[in-house]
């Protein structure tokens, strides 16, 4: 794995870390008594960052597979009427200008989502078995 790549992860980690521990010190996980309930306290703390840092990756993939173009394109068609003159690029030029561009999608980020539901989910599981 190269530098940047760790950098990457290490960025995701630490702000899926940062939204666990808020969680944690929200839900007032050091004040429970009781076991049972903190590890459902521990399944919501694990949720948070997976719905947010995981819908982050899925909303980039989504992105970058080309879902929101025609949407992007629709907006910039308002543009014509602040600038008459001006010649506008076919939806076909605009999408093959997007592909040129395209840098990918965060990866990581899915990956570390991924990675706090199944933490989740073992704490759910946990929950209920207590």
């Amino acid at each position: 794995m190269s530098r940047r790549h760790i950098l990457k992860y290490t960025a995701g980690v630490l702000f899926a870390l940062a939204v666990f521990i808020a969680g944690v010190f929200a839900q007032g996980l050091f004040q429970e008594p009781d076991m049972a309930e903190r590890f459902g306290i521990l399944s919501n703390c694990f949720l948070f960052p997976a719905v947010l840092i995981g819908g982050i990756g899925a909303l980039s993939w989504i992105a970058n597979e080309g879902t929101f173009d025609m949407l992007s394109y629709g907006f910039g068609i308002f543009l014509q009427f602040l600038h008459p003159r001006k010649k506008w690029e076919s939806f076909y030029e605009y999408k093959m200008r997007k592909q040129e561009n395209q840098k990918g999608w965060l990866k990581h980020y899915l990956v570390i989502g991924l990675v706090c539901f199944i933490a989740s989910v073992i704490c759910l599981i946990l929950y209920n078995m207590v």
